[in-house]
């Protein structure tokens, strides 16, 4: 009853909700802006809206560099004043992500906006060099890395220019269609992440798809929990259901999406006005751009205790797997 709920809200706003842009009085001047997965999609499109606005520079956060190159020559051609840099991330690899935080507080004097979008849909189970289920590995763990990474220079930032730096997350409202127990009651006496990376918990099409975007949920609440406001506002967000490469492999999706989908420009207006309005969202999530509540079971006692035993899981994993990352701040709890 509750997915059938869930079916109808969503079918609801995507026929009812207009995504409207950021307001033309909102400038970015000298503001540095970081987008992951910023190629394709509503990555590119987010990207794209944020340079439109004056911003100084735009980080393209890339896996492919030579993706990443077309979409920084239009960019550049739509907003010339912005210096659009393309640097390679790749969230199957620890020593990537690594390298990448490395070079953003080496040569970057200021980030302003950290705007996490990178993601894989798959159908079937596939496992990551990491050895990690691959939803798993790049939406979740990749995401999650890469965001306790940034915050030393967003902070950095919002303590030069008395302004919080803006930290977001892209979820999804699918989210709240995931199978709650696999995360609630994991088999075989596994931890969350350790049954999800077994094909046991494995159900061919979006269901692990589904599962890392809750993950993705209660990583940004339990991220904001630890973090002041005052330095960085951390949110996620639902862009919505979307026409783009991102469901390439789900022809159903695709074809469901002809009569229901906005396009990647609109999603992505979910995007940046979740990464620049909003100053009072911490740690809340948005959708049709404005904030909404989460699930009951996210928010219950249950839920909350689902989320800090996912947060030691995956600080365990960080500790054990890239011990270079050197995230000792968070690692006390």
């Amino acid at each position: 009853m509750s997915n059938l709920w869930n079916f109808i809200s969503m079918v609801w706003y995507q026929l009812t909700f207009k995504p409207q842009p950021l307001p033309d009085d909102i400038r970015l001047e000298g503001q540095t802006a970081i987008v992951t997965g910023s190629n394709v999609g509503l990555g590119f499109e987010a990207a794209k809206e944020l340079a439109s606005h004056g911003l100084s520079r735009l980080i393209l956060a890339v896996r492919d560099p030579a993706k990443g190159e077309a979409a920084r020559a239009e960019i550049a051609q739509a907003a010339p004043e912005c210096d659009v840099r393309v640097w390679s991330l790749d969230q199957e690899s620890w020593a990537s992500m690594v390298a990448f935080a490395a070079r953003v507080r080496t040569e970057l004097d200021r980030v302003d906006v950290a705007l996490l979008n990178a993601g894989l849909k798959r159908l079937d189970f596939g496992r990551s060099p990491t050895g990690h289920e691959a939803h798993v590995q790049v939406n979740y763990l990749g995401t999650a890395l890469l965001s306790l990474l940034l915050v030393e220079p967003l902070r950095r930032t919002a303590r030069q220019t008395r302004k919080p730096g803006r930290m977001t997350i892209t979820a999804s409202s699918v989210a709240f269609w995931a199978r709650v127990r696999e995360v609630r009651e994991p088999k075989g006496g596994k931890g969350i992440l350790a049954w999800l990376d077994d094909p046991a918990s494995f159900v061919p099409g979006d269901s692990h798809y589904c599962l890392s975007k809750l993950l993705d949920v209660f990583w940004t609440r339990a991220l904001a929990a630890r973090l002041d406001p005052a330095d960085i506002i951390v949110n996620t967000l639902n862009p919505g259901y979307c026409r783009s490469s991102f469901h390439r492999v789900d022809s159903q999706a695709e074809a469901f999406g002809q009569y229901l989908a906005w396009s990647s420009a609109e999603g992505a207006y979910h995007v940046t006005d979740a990464a620049v309005r909003h100053p009072d969202s911490h740690g809340a999530y948005l959708s049709e751009q404005r904030v909404r509540p989460v699930s009951r079971f996210i928010s219950s006692a249950q839920g909350k205790e689902v989320q800090q035993k996912l947060w030691d899981e995956t600080i365990a994993v960080f500790r054990e797997e890239c011990p270079e990352a050197n995230i000792k701040e968070f690692t006390s709890d």
